[in-house]
């Protein structure tokens, strides 16, 4: 099954199962359409000014969830074009739907326009995700068996619908890049299984695209892994606060500075029926090897949650991340964290990751009056389960347990290297293939 993840600053294809597709060569072939025709010139662009439209069709294919059909538009406003590449005001739409059903739909604006001095984000979006990952909890402590997954395609499968509002304020404490963070988000969720009957329409039982079977969501389900309440799904309303410090020279591919945050998230109890807190510490930092040409991208990050009250099941696997520009933040596993390590394959109550990144600028050119270029880039990711899910597994069988979970309760360290291309226009929209492979099977 294949992913597409959309944002103004990054369109990720990453293949997560092996099934065909052709929908990750659709970059491949527009650059081999665009190339030949086109003049390189050098690095530094004039500056765009007004109104700038990019946008493409969201396009794929896989036989579970059938054809992928939409469009992602990004609207810049550039003023007067003195801050190029920053903007006075982004507008993003997204709206993209399977054919058996799975959906996307996301609106956000991001400005200071609003409140002069102060970045507002705010984000309204409607996820409904027919086949989404669920491997169990603390990594390679749940098994993942493709035997398993040869007979049962839909085994490591649920459906969520989630709906989110959210709203980020960034503002100056009067320090240089040093900044404060104010969030509030509404989110609900509606988990579930895999609806057979619903991706199953017009398929007869014989059909060798037919799915059937239990999952192991129903499993932790049914053996109070996941709290029944939780399992009918609810709302969280979610407060985070917290300082960060950014000298970066660019929102989007920067060559040089750093950015740090130290963020925490409250679910408090008079606006939650399971209140919990968790923080988050994420610090990048950029270094141009080669101006203009080649940078160094790295990026580690820890969060967990503070206190004893657990987070529902379905926030562990919510990245906390601030002005979140991705559709979906979720993690660890994915396009957004771990490339190349199925999504949603590290789940616990605490996580560490790592991202180092060579990225090439090859080629620069103009297009129909749009500034372009064309980059390649190579990675290593790492990720840790810190805190583990504390899971009783004494009401379960000897065959459920020795099936279904390793007896070691060690947390070694996953690990994806790969490389990806990437085409972007006006430095801010950015179309990008990523490729990762696992370095353990599991």
């Amino acid at each position: 099954m294949n992913t597409l993840v959309a944002s103004p600053r990054y369109v990720q294809k990453r293949v997560v199962s092996p099934r065909p597709s052709w929908s990750g060569y659709l970059l491949l072939i527009l650059t081999l359409i665009v190339l030949p025709g086109v003049s390189l010139k050098a690095a530094e662009k004039p500056a765009k000014q007004g109104l700038n439209l990019g946008g493409l069709p969201a396009v794929s294919y896989n036989s579970d969830e059938g054809f992928q059909y939409g469009v992602i538009l990004n609207l810049f406003d550039y003023g007067d074009g003195q801050q190029f590449p920053a903007y006075d005001y982004s507008a993003y739409l997204e709206a993209s739907r399977f054919t058996k059903g799975s959906s996307l739909l996301r609106f956000y604006l991001d400005t200071e326009k609003i409140l002069p001095g102060i970045r507002s984000f705010l984000d309204i979006s409607y996820v409904q995700e027919d086949l989404l990952p669920f491997y169990g909890f603390n990594g390679f402590q749940s098994v993942y068996d493709t035997d398993t997954l040869a007979g049962n395609r839909t085994f490591y499968a649920m459906s969520m619908r989630q709906f989110r509002l959210m709203a980020d304020f960034k503002g100056q404490f009067g320090l240089d890049n040093l900044n404060w963070l104010l969030s509030y988000g509404f989110y609900h969720y509606s988990p579930g299984n895999v609806n057979h009957d619903k991706l199953n329409k017009d398929l007869h039982p014989g059909d060798p695209e037919y799915l059937y079977g239990t999952s192991l969501y129903d499993h932790y389900v049914n053996w109070g892994l996941i709290d029944g309440t939780e399992a009918n799904g609810g709302a969280v309303h979610a407060l985070k606060a917290g300082l960060l410090y950014d000298t970066r020279n660019a929102l989007v591919n920067p060559d040089r500075g750093v950015y740090s945050e130290a963020l925490l998230e409250l679910a408090p109890g008079w606006l939650n029926k399971k209140p919990y807190a968790r923080y988050s510490l994420v610090h990048r930092q950029y270094h141009a090897l080669i101006k203009h040409r080649l940078n160094l991208a790295i990026r580690v990050g820890a969060q967990g949650k503070v206190g004893k009250n657990e987070l529902p099941f379905y926030r562990r696997t919510q990245l906390i991340s601030p002005f979140a520009t991705r559709s979906n933040v979720t993690g660890l596993g994915g396009d957004n964290s771990l490339r190349g390590i199925l999504k949603n394959r590290l789940v616990g109550d605490g996580m560490a990751y790592s991202n180092l990144e060579l990225r090439w600028r090859a080629f620069n050119f103009d297009l129909f009056n749009q500034h372009f270029y064309i980059g390649f880039n190579g990675f290593v990711d790492l990720g840790l389960i810190t805190d583990a899910v504390d899971m009783n597994l004494d009401g379960l069988s000897l065959a459920d347990r020795s099936t279904y979970f390793e007896a070691t309760t060690e947390q070694p360290l996953h690990a994806s290297a790969g490389g990806g291309l990437k085409l972007a226009m006006n430095e801010n929209f950015v179309v990008s293939v990523d490729m990762g492979k696992a370095l353990d099977k599991r």
